[in-house]
């Protein structure tokens, strides 16, 4: 496959765009059935991890306390066997606490259980009452030579009843042959040294790409209503190494300084990012800021040229707008003709429900 070998360390083939797709069919699939006592989450990254669908997922609202007595987890993991989402999908396993109620599957550390415990509203010891640090699950990389999962996720700091959060970094929580979920140390000489990229640096965690024996990953940050979005690449084998990862710097050049790193398409604050054999070129799919509107780009290698974005579809309305867009390409039909994609969509006050749509693209 041309596009891989390019991928892999070559120069790109052409300097042209490719043109996007048409779409034939968009299909409105309904809500993703989950556990009955999620009243909303976001994030619905998955991927496929030893023939099930692996999902993870960020703020997750409960109508239930867990055994920490808070209806309120940070991040969850779901997962099913059943890969026919023609008649839509339905979450059958949670990871679950001791009183069954789902709950984070990213682990604290000792020291960020301490300033969460000391910052709880309900027996707060230390101003902000309210404050805390949480975890955000994102996109989950299969890495079965080493069996092992990886999963990409955000830490933040956020105060209870204030708008917004200051994030902290991102970093790479491992599970190895279906043991326990970690954090190792990936940057040892790093403000928080589990975390891969820190502080004001661009976190490489959106739009997770397995290409052979490497790992691309994008990078995106905040721009007036758009997310620019860079590239970074690393041996699947050294993921955990902050030292061997390197960045899309333009042209047919990689840089191991962060700060090389160019923009190659503007998208949303998540991406999914796959190559469709259907349709010999790699797509990205992403919500557009401020709008109910699902865009598409495609390019004939992972750093572009990217075509311009094209609006795929517009998801239902709901009480505030839609968000949170993505694929999921472990349930694509007829070698990548046939795509579903997910998005966020509010129906209550503390209430999501997670849609799902099949779309039917033209192939070459």
């Amino acid at each position: 496959m041309a596009a891989v070998v390019a991928a892999a360390g070559g120069s790109p083939a052409r300097a042209v765009a490719p043109a996007v797709p048409r779409v034939i069919s968009v299909t409105e699939l309904g809500p993703i059935v989950q556990n009955p006592v999620i009243r909303g989450r976001d994030g619905a990254q998955s991927a496929l991890v030893d023939g099930q669908s692996m999902w993870t997922f960020g703020d997750t609202i409960l109508s239930v306390p867990g055994q920490n007595g808070d209806s309120w987890a940070d991040n969850t993991l779901s997962w099913t066997d059943d890969l026919d989402a023609s008649d839509g999908i339905t979450l059958t396993h949670d990871h679950t606490d001791a009183t069954g109620a789902p709950t984070e599957f990213l682990p604290f550390t000792s020291q960020e259980r301490r300033f969460n415990a000391r910052h709880d509203p309900r027996h707060c010891q230390e101003a902000p009452c309210g404050a805390e640090l949480a975890l955000w699950a994102g996109p989950v990389v299969p890495d079965p030579t080493r069996a092992r999962v990886l999963f990409f996720y955000m830490k933040l700091y956020r105060v209870a009843g204030h708008p917004g959060w200051r994030t902290i970094g991102t970093g790479i929580a491992v599970q190895i042959d279906g043991g326990p979920v970690t954090r190792p140390i990936e940057d040892p000489g790093g403000f928080d040294p589990t975390l891969m990229f820190q502080n004001d640096e661009v976190g490489y965690g959106s739009g997770s790409v397995v290409e052979g024996d490497t790992l691309y990953s994008y990078g995106c940050y905040p721009g007036f209503l758009v997310q620019h979005c860079q590239l970074g690449r690393v041996a699947l084998a050294d993921a955990l190494d902050r030292s061997a990862w390197t960045f899309y710097a333009g042209g047919d050049s990689w840089s191991p300084n962060i700060a090389d790193a160019v923009t190659v398409f503007d998208g949303g604050a998540a991406n999914e990012v796959w190559f469709d054999e259907a349709l010999g070129r790699y797509l990205d799919v992403y919500s557009q800021p401020l709008s109910d509107d699902v865009m598409l780009r495609t390019a004939d290698q992972l750093w572009g040229p990217w075509s311009d974005q094209t609006k795929l579809f517009t998801g239902v309305p709901g009480r505030g707008i839609d968000y949170a867009a993505l694929a999921h390409p472990e349930y694509e039909r007829d070698a990548g003709r046939t795509i579903y994609v997910t998005y966020v969509r509010s129906t209550a006050p503390f209430a999501l429900e997670i849609r799902l749509v099949e779309v039917v693209l033209a192939g070459e």
